[in-house]
This record gives C-alpha cells, sequence and structure tokens, in this order.
C-alpha cells in the first residue's frame, strides 16, 4: 500500500529555493461508484461474430436493339426480349425486387453480362 512507502524529502522544492519539505503520498483514489452500487461488469473482448446471410445471385445479359434490353437470365432466353424495357428501367425493376447491381462485364458482340445479388427471401 502506498501509506507504508518511505517519506522521502523535496529535493526540488529545496533546489528552487524554498524550504525543504517531506512529503507524503496521496492516498489511492477510491473507485467513482455510488455507495452500494456495483461497478457494471466488464464487456468481454471477444467480438460475437456477425451472422452471415446468405445471398442468391443472377445473371441477365444484355443485348442491345434499340437500347440494351435484357436477353438471357441465369441462361435462359426471354421470351418477347426485343419488347422487354430498356436498361435503365429494367434495374429500377430489380431494385424494387431487392436486387442490387454487383458488378458488369465487359461489352462484347453488342452484350453486356451484368451480376445481381440480394439476400435470400427477400
Amino acid at each position: 500500500m502506498m501509506a507504508d512507502r518511505k517519506q522521502t524529502p523535496d529535493i526540488l522544492g529545496e533546489v528552487l529555493g524554498g524550504e525543504a519539505s517531506t512529503t507524503t503520498p496521496a492516498p489511492e483514489a477510491a473507485p467513482k461508484t455510488a455507495p452500494g452500487r456495483k461497478s457494471p461488469p466488464r464487456k468481454s473482448s471477444r467480438r460475437s461474430k456477425p451472422k452471415l446471410q446468405p445471398w442468391e445471385y443472377m445473371e441477365v445479359v444484355f443485348r442491345d436493339y434499340g437500347g440494351y434490353r435484357p436477353r438471357y437470365v441465369n441462361g435462359e432466353e426471354q421470351e418477347n426480349w426485343k419488347q422487354a424495357p430498356v436498361i435503365h428501367e429494367y434495374l429500377n425493376q430489380l431494385g424494387e425486387q431487392g436486387w442490387e447491381l454487383a458488378g458488369v462485364g465487359s461489352l462484347d458482340d453488342m452484350q453486356m453480362p451484368a451480376y445481381f445479388k440480394r439476400h435470400k427471401g427477400s
């Protein structure tokens, strides 16, 4: 405990021209909790792993026909794709269904693949 420490002279005070005095160490401060109350429990340093939500994915290949229109969805050619909405309208429809654009492939032979994801069960 601090009270058991040896008292030492105030050398700095003596050097600066003051009187030499003996310092007594201050008592240890008590924890700041209200009387009768326990301190809050310590939080564990272990972080809980976030629960991973499974994703589902979709590939849409857009083909230029008076604007880019969805021709293939997950490898299946869409009926009447030439009358399908143009790309920005189609993207809005997918967004309303919970799909998020995850990536776009390179334009090749007037076709452009796009990849979408959403949480399963959306």
